[in-house]
């Protein structure tokens, strides 16, 4: 009664009476998988999917906002702006000092007080040689005159001369037809002829004279040219010295102080520096915002896979982090603009809403310009304007296949490594 196969069967025996369910009949069964497959295959064969990449961005404005930066190291000791000022171009925003000091004081202005005695000095001596100029040319004129007058005199005694002559050579052939006649002798005609030979040295003699007159005419009026080209060029020298001097000048001012100057009209929108604050190379000075706004945009950064399917016009939904999709939703927008070369690290760093990893990366991205439908949000009965700079994201739709094309791509890209070369 205690034996061991007594108690295994005691344990083994049922207490009741067993019970077993129909089971599911077959052709159920049967036709829960045809639907299945049917439904399955219909969905993937049917069915499209779009490809859709999100990609980051900020809102910027048309035109931009001006970023003026600092092109020197110094310290700003003058601000001329305040924040919201309405500027202009050429408007001076900041001094900043460049200058450096030693024992014997600032350099720049140690400089500047040389050029300026150098300045000052050569101011005289222009001066001077002015009014050398202007004493030596009158003397020559005085004597030109003089000699201009001797000139007219020996002229008006030349011609009384020539008359005289004139006159004796009438009297010296009288007098040989008076000898021939027998009226006068033989001495009297030679007395004459002498007297007319003499007359006519005399002539000559002043006809050297009138010519003399005519050359230290002529030799004075050179002198005049000469001597006012000699000061002349003595004058241009010397402001050639001048404008020298002016243009060390300038550049001993720029390594002075510096004046920055607004090169676009606009309202101030922010001083990033203080007097009294150093600044370096590239440091950030302010921002001027345009007078007027045309639109908002948002600036997007895609990557070269995905640039392929966009084109001009197609839809995009933008989420901005002001305005939380969970509450707001998301927004609309028209691709208006894309780039057709890569965007470079420089101009993507101007933009505070690009990619980190796409300035290392060596994927190429490309710039893509949306135009959101909405141009401000109204919350509250308040109108929310978009504003710059404010970072959103994008969601862009690309290819559109069939479920069945994209399940399948693993095997296509095992099918192009397997293919050999295309001679197509």
């Amino acid at each position: 009664m205690f034996r061991q196969e007594a108690i295994t069967y005691r344990k083994m025996k049922w207490r009741g009476r067993a019970l077993l369910l129909p089971g599911i009949p077959l052709w159920v069964v049967a036709g829960l998988c045809l639907f299945f497959i049917t439904a399955f295959l219909t969905f993937v064969i049917t069915v499209n999917y779009t490809r859709r990449v999100n990609v980051t961005g900020e809102i910027s404005t048309y035109p931009r906002v001006a970023n003026v930066y600092s092109r020197v190291q110094g310290v700003v000791v003058k601000e001329f702006v305040t924040e919201g000022q309405i500027i202009k171009t050429g408007t001076p925003i900041y001094q900043i000092d460049v200058s450096k000091s030693t024992h014997s004081g600032v350099v720049s202005d140690n400089q500047r007080q040389d050029i300026d005695n150098q300045l000052e000095r050569i101011a005289q001596i222009i001066n001077r040689l002015d009014g050398s100029k202007k004493t030596t040319i009158n003397m020559l004129e005085k004597q030109k005159a003089q000699y201009i007058s001797a000139f007219q005199l020996s002229t008006d005694i030349l011609k009384r001369a020539e008359e005289g002559l004139h006159i004796m050579k009438e009297n010296m052939e009288n007098y040989r037809k008076y000898q021939k006649k027998g009226l006068i002798n033989k001495d009297q005609l030679t007395n004459q002829v002498a007297l007319y030979y003499q007359q006519q040295n005399n002539l000559l003699s002043l006809t050297g004279q009138n010519e003399q007159n005519s050359l230290q005419i002529t030799t004075l009026e050179s002198q005049i040219h000469t001597q006012a080209s000699d000061f002349d060029n003595q004058i241009y020298q010397m402001e050639l010295q001048r404008y020298e001097l002016q243009k060390e000048l300038l550049n001993i001012d720029a390594g002075g102080t510096i004046i920055v100057r607004a090169l676009v009209d606009g309202r101030v929108d922010s001083l990033s520096v203080t007097v009294g604050q150093m600044v370096n190379i590239g440091d950030s000075l302010l921002q001027v915002i345009p007078p007027s706004i045309d639109h908002y945009s948002l600036v997007l950064w895609v990557p070269n896979d995905a640039i392929p399917y966009i084109t001009k016009g197609d839809q995009v939904n933008i989420r901005y982090e002001a305005f939380p999709a969970q509450k707001f939703g998301q927004f609309a927008g028209t691709v208006s603009i894309i780039s057709k070369a890569p965007a470079s690290p420089q101009e993507m760093l101007t933009y505070q809403g690009a990619p980190k990893a796409a300035l290392t990366s060596a994927v190429p991205y490309y710039k893509v310009i949306v135009r959101p439908e909405k141009q401000a949000i109204i919350y509250n009965g308040k109108l929310l304007s978009l504003e710059n700079g404010m970072k959103a994201e994008s969601t862009l739709f690309l290819e559109k296949r069939k479920i069945y094309q994209w399940m399948l791509s693993p095997f296509y890209d095992m099918k192009q490594s397997a293919l050999g070369p295309v001679n197509e």
